[in-house]
C-alpha cells in the first residue's frame, strides 16, 4: 500500500525497462545459474562477489488474486498469477512453509527455494488462486484474519478504500494537519485511501478507531458492500483438505506495535483458537498485520511463543537463511505487477544480492562514527 508520485513512477519505469531487457536477452537465466554458486555481499564498505555460503529461501506474499471486488489496492489478474506460478515451478524448488522451516533448522545443501503465502483470506484466494495452485502443484500457506472470516465482513482498511470511492471529488481530512484530498479518478481515490491507511498505521489503536468512526459517520456504507469479499469456512476447509496450510493473522488486523501487550495477546490467541476450532487442526504459524518493522514493533518470540506460535511472517523484504529468526521471517510481497520480467528480476535480485530491508534501513539511520 504505497501511493506513487512522479519520482517513484520514473524509477518504476526505469526498472521495468531494465527488467525487460535482462529477461528477453536471457541474462536473468544466466544470473540464476550464477547465483547458485556466487553472491554479491557488502563487506568493508564495498560490494564483493563471493561463493554462496548457505541455502536461501524467498517467501512470496500475496493478498489476493483477481480483478473484482476487494481489495481495491491489489488487483492481480488470474492469468498473471498463473504465469508467475508457472515461472517458479519451472525455475526453482517450490517448497511448503513447513519444508522451508525444516531446512532452515537442518540445512543439507546450498540451494534456493521459493515458498508461496497469502494474507487475509480474500475470496479470490479460493476462486482464482486455488485452481492455479492445484494446476501447478504449488504448496501454499494462508494467514487468515479470523474475525473477518467469521463475520464475512471486510477489514477496517478495506472499508476506508470503499468509503473514499464514495467520497465527494474534494474532501477535507485531518492527517496530522488538515489536508484537502482531490478525488477525480479511481486511481487518485485509491492513492488517497492508501495515504490514510499508512497514516493510521502510525497512530495508537484507540486513535485509529476514533478516526474510522469519524469516517463512518461522514460516509456510511451499506452492510451489503462489506459482505462477500472474504472466504467462508467451507471454502477454507476444502483448501485445507487439498493440502493448503493455514495460519493466523489476528482477529481484526490491527497494527500490533500500537497495541498494549494484553491486546496483542487477545488478537493473536483469539484468532488462533477460532481457526483451530473451525478446522480442527493446531495452528502454529502467524503473520504480522501489515508486517513492516514499524508495524511489528517489539512483538516477537517471547510473547508469541507463549501463545503456542512457532513462526511469524513479516513483509520485510529479504531472504531467509539457516539460522534465521523464525519470528521475523522475510517476504517479497506481490502487488498487482503484471510484468513477468519484473517478477523474475525482483526474485533473482534477492537471491543474488541477499539484501535485507530491515538491516539496510538500520545501517542508513545509524550515526556515523
Amino acid at each position: 500500500m504505497q501511493a506513487r508520485n512522479g519520482d517513484t513512477a520514473t524509477v518504476h519505469d526505469w526498472r521495468h525497462l531494465l527488467a525487460n531487457g535482462l529477461y528477453r536477452s536471457g541474462v536473468i537465466r544466466a544470473l540464476k545459474r550464477l547465483s547458485q554458486y556466487w553472491e554479491v555481499s557488502f563487506e568493508d564498505g564495498a560490494e564483493r562477489l563471493r561463493k554462496v555460503q548457505r541455502s536461501k529461501y524467498v517467501v512470496l506474499g500475496y493478498h489476493n488474486v483477481g480483478s473484482r471486488g476487494l481489495p481495491l489496492y491489489s488487483r492481480l489478474p488470474k492469468p498473471v498469477f498463473a504465469e508467475q506460478m508457472r515461472y517458479i515451478r519451472r525455475n526453482y524448488r517450490v517448497l511448503s512453509l513447513g519444508q522451508m522451516l525444516a531446512e532452515l533448522e537442518n540445512p543439507a545443501a546450498q540451494d534456493q527455494g521459493v515458498v508461496v503465502t497469502f494474507d487475509d483470506g480474500y475470496v479470490g484466494t479460493y476462486c482464482e488462486a486455488f485452481p492455479v495452485l492445484k494446476e501447478y502443484g504449488i504448496p501454499a500457506s494462508v494467514y487468515l484474519t479470523a474475525g473477518a472470516i467469521e463475520s464475512g465482513k471486510a477489514p477496517w482498511y478495506d472499508r476506508i478504500f470503499l468509503q473514499i470511492q464514495r467520497a465527494p471529488a474534494e474532501m477535507a481530512v485531518h492527517l496530522d494537519t488538515e489536508k484537502i484530498l482531490q478525488l477525480a479518478t479511481f486511481a487518485s481515490r485509491v492513492d488517497a485511501a492508501t495515504e490514510i491507511v499508512l497514516y493510521l498505521r502510525t497512530r495508537q489503536d484507540e486513535e485509529r478507531r476514533s478516526w474510522c468512526k469519524w469516517l463512518d459517520e461522514r460516509i456510511p456504507l451499506p452492510e451489503a458492500e462489506l459482505q462477500g469479499s472474504m472466504m467462508n469456512w467451507e471454502q477454507i476447509r476444502e483448501m485445507h483438505s487439498a493440502g493448503v496450510s493455514f495460519g493466523c493473522h489476528t482477529m481484526t488486523h490491527p497494527v500490533l506495535s500500537r497495541l498494549s501487550p494484553d491486546s496483542v495477546q487477545r488478537e493473536v490467541a483469539d484468532s488462533k483458537l477460532l481457526i483451530e476450532n473451525r478446522l480442527d487442526v493446531e495452528i502454529e504459524d502467524f503473520a504480522f498485520p501489515f508486517g513492516k518493522v514499524r508495524d511489528c514493533g517489539t512483538v516477537g518470540a517471547q510473547q508469541l511463543s507463549q501463545l503456542g506460535i512457532k513462526t511469524a511472517m513479516t513483509t520485510i523484504v529479504g531472504v531467509n537463511e539457516p539460522g534465521a529468526n523464525h519470528f521475523r521471517l522475510r517476504r517479497m510481497v506481490q502487488g498487482d505487477e503484471s510484468s513477468i520480467a519484473m517478477f523474475a528480476y525482483r526474485l533473482q535480485r534477492l537471491f543474488f544480492r541477499s539484501e535485507d530491508e530491515e538491516i539496510n534501513s538500520a545501517s542508513r539511520s545509524a550515526p556515523a562514527n
